[in-house]
């Protein structure tokens, strides 16, 4: 899990260490929490995936670039790292999407475990051969390096075994902030159609160690960071709200850099260094933001959001600008304020987006989905709910009028403003 030299002076997350002759370092619980939110993905993932009956073959590659030693240790049990997580929920799709089917369903994983230390490796390929995983090159791959310098090889193979869908989830949970050069990400995302990519960042590393200073600049140059972002985000840090401004301005510097559409944080703050990290699912499609926004609402009190629900929430921490701003749990609670505060600020959403001409649903989707916590069923909700109210029309693909009464939507559906609107003041 190290990577440069460079990263161990940002001393944010400690980078655990293993031996083929040795027990396997202890979890902590930062760690615990990724891994729950990787196997809760997966499993979804692959029940997304074969919702079709008629689905004969599902084809995945997954690729862990910064794999480890496989294994962690957790009080008196062994715990399996993210290596261990992939092929176990690979298997356990096998099984459980197989049920009650006339015709097999083939789970086909490719999986590529990258490293830079030879000693994990060697730790990883232990415990995969402990538990009876053969690595024969062909399903799985062990490779002792860099990420970036495996890269090409990955997605080559990737492009020949998929060379029309590209479905791939590549996790990279870096130590620090910059191992992973942002460049590599969009990479990934213009030679594969539909890949995804989980990506850690110590975002307070980074705050707290802003300067302008050589050093800094050529650390900060794998994520695009100039001398003159430097500069602003430090004046940032300096005023109100600083630093949520500077994490919302990293966030849309991660998105806009790689060219992910939709980007999906989760705010982990470890109880050693109380530095937040971020986990980032990063995507160009809908359906796989969705998911991963799902589970948000499975894994609760694991991770730190505040809020109060609408728009705005999802995308930065903001604990230390504020100690009156509410711990958002992803609760129930949480969800009927949520939709409260959907209700109240979803109009002025809506007339912005539809004010020139009716705009379709998948729109609004793409649209609102990186400023709130809200799942798109949530919206759809609201947005019916305001349609009942008079306050919107709804068309269908055609542009023909439906049912104000309807109780659920499509995404070809549209939204139009009525053809009543009054605007106070305007006459």
């Amino acid at each position: 899990m190290l990577c440069s030299r460079s990263s161990r002076s940002q001393a944010s997350v400690a980078s655990f260490q293993w031996h083929p002759d040795e027990r396997p370092p202890w979890i902590e619980p930062h760690s615990k929490a990724k891994l729950e939110v990787l196997r809760a993905y997966l499993r979804q993932y692959f029940d997304r995936l074969a919702v079709s009956r008629r689905r004969e073959e599902l084809k995945l590659d997954l690729v862990d670039g910064f794999a480890g030693g496989g294994t962690f240790q957790d009080g008196d049990k062994i715990l399996p790292g993210s290596p261990l997580v992939m092929l176990e929920e690979a298997e356990a799709a096998r099984h459980r999407l197989n049920e009650g089917r006339d015709k097999k369903l083939e789970i086909n994983c490719r999986f590529y475990f990258i490293d830079k230390e030879r000693s994990h490796t060697d730790h990883l390929r232990q415990a995969l051969k402990e538990r009876d995983y053969k690595i024969d090159e062909k399903e799985i791959t062990v490779q002792t390096g860099l990420f970036e310098d495996n890269l090409e090889e990955v997605i080559r193979s990737i492009r020949e075994r998929q060379p029309r869908a590209g479905r791939a989830i590549f996790l990279l949970d870096q130590t620090g902030f910059s191992c992973v050069k942002l460049d590599l990400v969009r990479r990934i995302f213009s030679e594969l159609a539909t890949a995804e990519v989980i990506l850690t960042f110590a975002a307070d590393a980074l705050i707290n160690h802003l300067a302008k200073t050589p050093e800094m600049i050529k650390m900060v140059a794998p994520i695009k960071l100039t001398e003159s972002h430097i500069h602003d985000l430090i004046e940032y840090r300096n005023g109100d709200g600083g630093r949520a401004l500077i994490q919302r301005t990293l966030r849309n510097q991660i998105r806009g850099v790689t060219q992910a559409a939709y980007d999906t944080p989760f705010f982990i703050r470890p109880e050693i260094s109380r530095r937040a990290l971020w986990f980032i699912h990063l995507s160009r499609h809908p359906t796989a933001r969705d998911v991963m926004i799902q589970q948000h609402w499975n894994i609760q009190n694991t991770f730190e959001h505040y809020g109060t629900g609408g728009f705005g929430m999802l995308g930065w921490d903001t604990i230390r600008d504020s100690e009156t701003i509410p711990l958002f749990e992803f609760g129930k609670l949480d969800e009927q304020e949520m939709r409260k505060q959907l209700l109240n600020s979803l109009p002025g959403k809506l007339f912005g987006l539809a004010s020139e001409q009716p705009v379709t649903i998948d729109t609004i989707h793409h649209a609102l989905a990186n400023q709130t916590a809200a799942r798109f069923s949530d919206l759809d909700e609201a947005i019916l709910q305001l349609v009942r109210g008079g306050e919107f029309d709804i068309l269908d693909s055609n542009g023909k009028a439906r049912s104000k009464s309807l109780k659920k939507i499509k995404s070809t559906d549209q939204i139009a403003l009525p053809l009543n609107l009054f605007i106070p003041g305007l006459f």
